[in-house]
C-alpha cells in the first residue's frame, strides 16, 4: 500500500527562496502574503528582471532553502532564467522554478490555484497517464499503470481510448498529477489530434496538483510567445508544470517514469520531492527540463476527485 510519510505535514515552516524583479514588488508581496498563509516561508529577493547569471543563484542560496521560486517577465523563457529544474548548495538539491509575468496581476490565477491545491486535506494522491496514440507510449503508461495501480488510484486517459475534449474535461476532476508521454511542442502535445492552452480557455475544474510533460520542448518558446508548460499554472490548470525547453529521448523519459513510481510508492507527496528522488543518473536525462510554478504542488487529490475520476467515459 502507499506509505505515507506526511513530509508536507512534518516540515510545516518550509523555507521558499523568492526571487522577483525589483519593479513587480507588488507581485512579489502577493505571493510571500500567499505562501505565508500556508505556513511557508519565503525570503524575498528583489533581482534586475533581467535572466540571473548563475553566480546570481550562488551568492543568494543558503542551507535551509527549500526551493527556489523565481517570478519574472513574460518575456523572457524558461531556459534563460534557470538553467535545469534543480539549484545546488555544496550539501544539497534544491528544486528551482520559474513563473512569467506579463503584469503583476497575472499572480492572482496562479495564487487562487495554490491555495486549492494546498488546503486538500485528503491524504492521498491520485495519478492520471495520458499518452499519444503509439504503441511505446501506451506500453509505458500501461507499466507505470502495473507499478502503482496497488498502491494509489490510477486513471489511464491515453489517446486510444478518449477524446481531446473529455481529456480537458478529465483534467478538472483535482487529481494530485498528470503525466504525459508522446511527441512534444512548444505549443502542446502531438496526442489527441493536438492539445493546445487554448483548449482549456472554458476550464472550470478543479486543478491538479502538477502536470509533467516528458516528452519534447513543452517549455520551450520557439514560434511562441508563452510555452505550452508555462500556461498551464497561470491559467489554473495545475499548480505546477514540468516540461523541457528542447528536445528529449524516449529512453530517459522512460527512466524518469519508472522512478516516479518509485517515489510516490515510498510516499513522496509533493513534487520538488519527486523530482530530487526520480532525477535519472544521467544529466543528458535531466537538463532540458523545468518547473513551472509552485515547486512544492503537492500530490494529493482533492476530495471527491477520485470520485468524479472514475466516473469519466473511456473506450473499451
Amino acid at each position: 500500500m502507499y506509505r505515507k510519510t506526511d513530509r508536507m505535514q512534518l516540515n510545516k515552516n518550509r523555507h521558499l527562496l523568492l526571487v522577483y524583479p525589483a519593479d513587480m514588488r507588488l507581485a512579489g508581496k502577493y505571493l510571500s502574503e500567499a505562501y505565508s498563509l500556508l505556513n511557508i516561508h519565503a525570503t524575498c529577493i528583489e533581482y534586475s528582471g533581467r535572466p540571473p547569471a548563475p553566480d546570481f543563484y550562488r551568492q543568494i542560496l543558503s542551507e535551509d532553502v527549500d526551493a527556489v521560486l523565481v517570478a519574472g517577465k513574460k518575456m523572457y523563457a524558461p531556459s534563460t532564467v534557470l538553467h535545469g529544474p534543480f539549484l545546488f548548495t555544496q550539501k544539497k538539491k534544491i528544486p528551482a522554478a520559474w513563473l512569467p509575468l506579463q503584469e503583476e496581476t497575472d499572480v492572482f490565477p496562479f495564487i487562487q490555484t495554490l491555495k486549492k491545491v494546498h488546503r486538500r486535506k485528503n491524504t492521498v494522491p491520485g495519478m492520471a497517464l495520458l499518452a499519444q496514440w503509439h504503441p511505446q507510449y501506451l506500453r509505458l503508461t500501461q507499466r507505470m499503470t502495473d507499478l502503482l495501480e496497488d498502491n494509489i488510484p490510477v486513471f489511464k486517459w491515453t489517446g486510444d481510448i478518449i477524446t481531446r475534449e473529455d481529456v480537458v474535461n478529465a483534467l478538472g476532476c483535482g487529481l494530485g498529477m498528470g503525466i504525459y508521454f508522446g511527441h512534444g511542442r512548444s505549443v502542446g502535445w502531438v496526442g489527441y489530434y493536438g492539445m493546445r492552452s487554448h483548449h482549456f480557455e472554458s476550464f472550470t475544474g478543479n486543478p491538479l496538483g502538477c502536470m509533467l510533460s516528458l516528452c519534447c520542448k513543452t517549455a520551450s518558446r520557439k514560434r511562441t510567445g508563452l510555452s505550452y508548460a508555462e500556461s498551464l499554472p497561470l491559467m489554473g490548470i495545475s499548480a505546477a508544470a514540468f516540461g523541457a525547453v528542447r528536445e528529449t529521448r524516449h529512453t530517459d523519459n522512460m527512466k524518469w517514469a519508472i522512478r516516479i513510481c518509485d517515489a510516490v510508492n515510498e510516499g513522496i507527496d509533493n513534487l520538488g520531492d519527486l523530482l530530487i528522488h526520480a532525477e535519472p543518473p544521467n544529466i543528458e536525462a535531466v537538463e532540458h527540463y523545468r518547473i513551472i510554478g509552485d515547486p512544492f504542488a503537492p500530490l494529493y487529490t482533492d476530495a471527491g476527485g477520485i470520485k468524479r475520476a472514475k466516473k469519466i467515459v473511456v473506450s473499451e
